[in-house]
């Protein structure tokens, strides 16, 4: 008797210490006996008895292991940024213990000292991990642990520890029991899922994941985020981690330590689908505005490859294979949000953190970009593969300009923007005298001037352009950004192209002009006064008012819209590069402007002009 009560009470302090602390094993869902409250519930037996026994357990295995162990083999988590060496869960370790239960192959009730208890319910789905464990959060690793650069540099030391005591290595290891104790499942009161520690604002995340670091290339900028600062009210979702706002629930609004979207990520769901969660303007008070309705809105949309999945070694630059758009390509979601208004051409806040091209060569890899070209430039420079053909029409024609024929990659906006004969102020600051039909201020979306300054030495965004058409930038409800527009080329307002005629020079019904904020050239008339200081009082061309108004010409017809490269200051002057489906050479064959001698020859609109002075 004496011997037996020995054995109890031994039993019994492996569970009590720990489960006094608050809520025990019997009021959690791992006490699978006949009065537990969990969803499974066994015939017979104790709480303790699923998974441990004084007797009869398997010999090799600590604390007195009771349940069968799976002989499943796993296919642990792999990415292109995990430098761990793939590793099976280790015989006697605290995951092969929880994947006893968690893989679903063996019965919940198999004990080894009583047989099968049989059991009644079943597990959670999300509790049911498998045997694929890609998305989910690898375990079974050993010290050393390989540095990747945003990991705590403690986990480094000799031994190795994390910066919060209540995180462990049991066995210098990355275990199921670093994150989870089995036995409370309340240490973190909110989600109360066996976590080692209240895991609000990331808390837990951190203890390992070190986003101060200064080699924390994609982590870099959190603290500072919006991700990790926003008080948007998520209602307790669990979808959304559980908590109650966005800054509560931190890393976990994104990620999920177990079963996450596919493609073998620790997102909650699939790419897309995790950013949709909030930013298609629901689950969060206040609302988010709809960036994932801007995709579904209308057909001129940025092409997003919403089945894809973004990863780490595409951002080698710029982006010649696998060419696609994910949310990830332009956002970086641990950094974005972060910081003040920026100053053209610096990236705005939603893209910090995100990597870019350099302008200078085209190939160079920035991470971070600092500028919002920069980011563009990773599909729209120097990579191999434009025009996105034959699907790129459906973002709006294309014209084809005449320098075209004379370099070799028209397409390339990084080499356009950097003209020295004529181009918009993106990458290059704003000229004195270049434009006299230049405003002093950009107008909004209801035509008032209270948009950024355009004087000297002031640099223009790529979305002042490309843009949402109902943009809160310019006074709309929408989602700032190129994500979709009612506009070609995803446009923030109208910019009309004529329709090709039979011919190049032929006749076509081209545009019918109307001025103001909703018209054929709103978008020039953003920053470019067209009624009054081109049709009305033309101090440059002088025939704009014949053009436009009575021969229906878009601005897309003559002008360029990003820069000429190859372009000369004699007939590329203001940005004129005519559109070579329209514009044709005249009876002599000549198809030439020259901007200082004030003539052209050519033919358009059924006309032919030779040396025309104008």
């Amino acid at each position: 008797m004496k011997l037996r009560a020995a054995i109890v009470l031994c039993w019994l302090s492996l569970a009590w210490p720990v489960a006094a602390q608050r809520l025990s094993v019997t009021e959690s869902a791992h006490d699978l006996s006949p009065t537990g409250p969990g969803s499974v519930k066994g015939a017979s037996g104790y709480a303790c008895l699923f998974c441990h026994a004084p007797h009869n357990v398997l010999s090799d295995q600590t604390p007195l292991w009771n349940h069968e162990l799976s002989t499943q083999v796993y296919t642990p988590y792999s990415s292109t940024s995990y430098h761990q060496t793939g590793q099976q869960p280790i015989f006697g370790s605290s995951t092969k213990l929880c994947l006893s239960c968690h893989d679903g192959t063996i019965a919940l009730g198999q004990t080894v000292s009583g047989g099968l208890i049989p059991t009644s319910g079943a597990m959670r789905a999300s509790a049911t991990l498998g045997s694929d464990l890609r998305s989910s959060h690898p375990v079974s690793i050993s010290a050393p642990f390989a540095d990747n650069g945003e990991l705590n540099s403690m986990l480094f030391a000799s031994p190795p520890r994390t910066a919060d005591a209540a995180v462990k290595l049991p066995q210098n290891r990355v275990e199921c029991t670093t994150c989870h104790e089995p036995h409370t499942p309340n240490l973190d009161p909110v989600v109360q899922k066996f976590l080692v520690r209240d895991s609000s604002n990331g808390q837990l995340c951190l203890s390992c994941h070190d986003p101060s670091r200064p080699t924390a290339t994609f982590l870099r900028g959190w603290q500072t985020s919006r991700h990790a600062i926003a008080s948007h009210s998520t209602g307790a979702n669990p979808a959304l981690g559980g908590y109650a706002t966005v800054a509560a629930n931190a890393c976990m609004s994104c990620h999920s330590s177990h079963n996450g979207g596919t493609g073998g990520r620790v997102l909650r769901q699939s790419e897309e689908a995790t950013c949709a969660a909030c930013h298609s303007g629901t689950n969060l008070s206040p609302a988010l505005p709809d960036v994932m309705g801007s995709f579904a809105r209308s057909q001129y949309k940025h092409p997003v490859d919403l089945s894809g999945l973004h990863d780490r070694s595409e951002n080698a630059a710029p982006l010649n294979v696998n060419r696609h758009a994910e949310c990830f390509d332009c956002h970086n979601s641990h950094a974005a949000g972060g910081g003040g208004a920026p100053s053209a051409p610096a990236v705005q806040s939603s893209l910090l953190g995100a990597s870019g091209v350099s302008a200078v060569d085209g190939v160079t890899l920035l991470q971070p970009a600092a500028n919002e070209y920069e980011v563009c430039f990773k599909c729209h420079g120097n990579s191999s593969n434009k025009p996105q053909s034959p699907s790129f029409n459906n973002y709006g024609r294309t014209a084809y300009r005449g320098s075209y024929i004379n370099v070799a990659d028209p397409y390339n906006v990084r080499l356009n923007f950097q003209s020295q004969a004529a181009r918009h102020n993106v990458m290059q600051p704003a000229r004195a005298g270049i434009s006299p039909s230049l405003r002093a201020n950009m107008l909004d979306a209801s035509g008032n001037s209270s948009g950024r300054s355009l004087a000297v030495g002031t640099y223009l965004y790529c979305t002042d352009c490309h843009n949402s058409d109902i943009a809160r930038s310019i006074g709309g409800a929408g989602a700032n950004g190129p994500h979709g527009s009612a506009f070609n080329h995803v446009l923030e307002r109208g910019y009309d192209f004529e329709p090709i005629p039979a011919t190049p020079g032929g006749s076509t019904m081209g545009v019918s002009y109307s001025s103001g904020v909703v018209g054929p050239y709103a978008l020039c008339d953003k920053c470019h006064d067209v009624q009054n200081l081109i049709v009305n009082n033309d101090a440059v061309f002088r025939e704009h008012k014949k053009h436009v108004v009575e021969e229906h010409a878009a601005c897309a017809t003559c002008h360029a819209p990003h820069g000429i490269q190859g372009g000369t200051n004699i007939s590329n002057g203001h940005l004129v590069n005519f559109d070579i489906r329209i514009v044709g050479p005249n009876q002599n064959g000549i198809l030439r402007m020259d901007t200082a001698a004030r003539t052209c020859s050519l033919r358009c609109h059924g006309q032919d002009h030779d040396n025309k002075q104008y």
